[in-house]
């Protein structure tokens, strides 16, 4: 057998903070919305998906469907308005040149927004991890995946450890990654004894380990594709100095028992595969 993982927490620092980086566009394709209006799509949407307007669709490369009906949210519209500024307090027989046109948001329910389900184009096609079998891991771990339920396109998928559930975005750049990654969530953020780190973990760790853990299975199953937004993910959430080695150790062992659940040909022995090789 070839490829167990084999890099110090030394070499991944490195690894992570010493290579070029990137965050992935994906994770700024569509609008963020307000609470107000997350709630009004999803009361008005039979299944949460993704939204977007009809133009943002578009740019996606997809087609809302002939006699799609959007549905409505919140939309800012600038109105002009005349502002007095004190013309009271000017003296009498003083030109008041004070006067000026601003603009104030108003707020109008529009039609334009459109559900993932609406839309049509090419088939999305996930691209499989090789000699890996994800199925077999999510069995052997008893982890569940379910449809992806939200409306923010940018999110790239979730993970509810607490109850052994993950979804993945259909629209995600690298699902594989993800699909890792929110593995990773499941086996080390539980709600359980198995934490030993304390009841609960900053968020930035928590992103750290499952990013790592994703890391070192693409790399040791030699996919290299996407590692530069990978680092970037990384280096966006968490410094370098705030990382402990104990972090990177959770991430580790979570590595090598997903790759021992999905490897088809059982576990994996030999050295952690570097990019470009």
């Amino acid at each position: 057998m070839s490829n167990q993982i084999k890099i110090s927490f030394k070499e991944y620092l490195s690894e992570i903070y010493d290579k070029p980086s990137k965050i992935h566009e994906a994770y700024r394709l569509f609008r963020n919305y307000s609470p107000r209006n997350r709630i009004l799509a999803e009361s008005q949407l039979l299944n949460l998906e993704p939204i977007n307007t009809y133009k943002g669709w578009q740019d996606l490369g997809r087609q809302v469907k002939k006699g799609g009906r959007g549905i409505s949210l919140f939309l800012p519209v600038a109105s002009k308005k005349k502002k007095d500024d004190e013309s009271k307090n000017k003296k009498e027989g003083e030109v008041d040149n004070t006067s000026k046109l601003f603009c104030s948001a108003n707020f109008l329910m529009k039609r334009h927004w459109f559900a993932l389900s609406q839309t049509e184009g090419e088939e999305f096609e996930p691209e499989e991890l090789p000699n890996f079998d994800v199925k077999k891991a999510l069995e052997d771990f008893g982890i569940t995946q379910e449809k992806f339920r939200s409306i923010n396109g940018n999110c790239q998928g979730y993970a509810i450890p607490s109850k052994n559930i993950i979804a993945i975005n259909p629209l995600a750049f690298a699902p594989y990654k993800t699909t890792i990654h929110e593995i990773a969530h499941c086996l080390l953020h539980k709600e359980s004894s198995q934490i030993i780190d304390g009841a609960e973990l900053d968020s930035s760790i928590k992103e750290f380990e499952a990013e790592t853990t994703a890391y070192l299975v693409c790399c040791s199953l030699g996919k290299f594709d996407h590692l530069e937004y990978s680092r970037g993910y990384i280096s966006n959430w968490i410094k370098r100095n705030d990382i402990e080695e104990d972090n990177f150790k959770r991430a580790f062992d979570a590595a090598n028992k997903i790759l021992k659940a999905g490897f088809w040909a059982g576990f994996l022995e030999g050295s952690f595969p570097k990019e470009g090789e």
